[in-house]
C-alpha cells in the first residue's frame, strides 16, 4: 500500500487494485501443488442443497487458493478482500458468507484481508497499532473471526492513527 500510496498520492486504490496486488504477492509464493483462482463463484464449491442463501447464484469470491489432485482442483483457502473504508455492513456481509462456506466446508480455512490506507481500522486495529487478540462473533451466525495478522507501514512508529495496514481475519465456526 505504501508504494502504491507514494505512485498515486492522491487517489485511493480500489478494491480491485488491492485484490491484483494481493493476487501478485501470492502467485509469487505459490508451491507448485496450488493454484491461485481470482472472482471464483461460490457455487463452484458449494453445491446445490449445500448452498447457503447469503451465497447466492452471483456471489463471488475474490480469491480461491485450490490444491491440484489427479488434475483436479480442490478448494484450501477461501480469500475475501475489504477496504477498511467500505461499509461495516459490506464487511459482516463478506464475514458471513466465510461462515456459511466454512460450515459448509470445514477443511477450507477462510479469510478475510482488510486494508487500509492512512488510518486505522479501528475493528481490527487497537489504539497501539497491534492486531486486537479476541475471538469476535460474526453478527447472525454461528461463526466468529480471529485477527490472526496485521501489518502496518507507517513513514515513522508512532504514527499509528496515519499509517497503512493490512490485516488478516480468519472465520470459524
Amino acid at each position: 500500500m505504501g508504494h502504491r500510496r507514494s505512485i498515486y498520492r492522491y487517489y485511493e486504490l480500489g478494491e480491485s487494485a488491492i485484490v491484483a496486488e494481493i493476487s501478485n504477492l501470492i502467485h509469487a509464493h505459490l508451491p507448485d501443488k496450488y493454484r491461485l483462482k481470482c472472482e471464483v463463484q461460490f457455487s463452484k464449491f458449494i453445491k446445490g442443497g449445500e448452498q447457503s442463501s447469503i451465497l447466492t447464484e452471483r456471489a463471488r469470491v475474490d480469491l480461491v487458493i485450490a490444491s491440484v489432485k489427479n488434475k483436479k482442483l480442490k478448494a484450501e483457502y477461501i480469500i475475501e478482500v475489504k477496504r477498511a473504508k467500505a461499509s461495516k455492513r459490506s464487511i459482516t456481509n463478506d464475514l458471513q458468507r466465510l461462515v456459511a462456506v466454512k460450515s459448509n466446508k470445514p477443511h477450507v480455512r477462510c479469510f478475510l484481508v482488510v486494508v487500509s490506507e492512512t488510518y486505522r481500522p479501528s475493528q481490527f486495529v487497537s489504539p497501539k497499532g497491534t492486531a486486537i487478540h479476541k475471538t469476535i462473533k460474526v453478527i447472525d451466525t454461528d461463526g466468529y473471526y480471529k485477527v490472526r495478522l496485521v501489518c502496518k507501514a507507517a513513514s515513522s512508529f508512532k504514527r499509528v492513527e496515519s499509517a497503512n495496514y493490512a490485516c488478516l481475519i480468519e472465520v470459524f465456526v
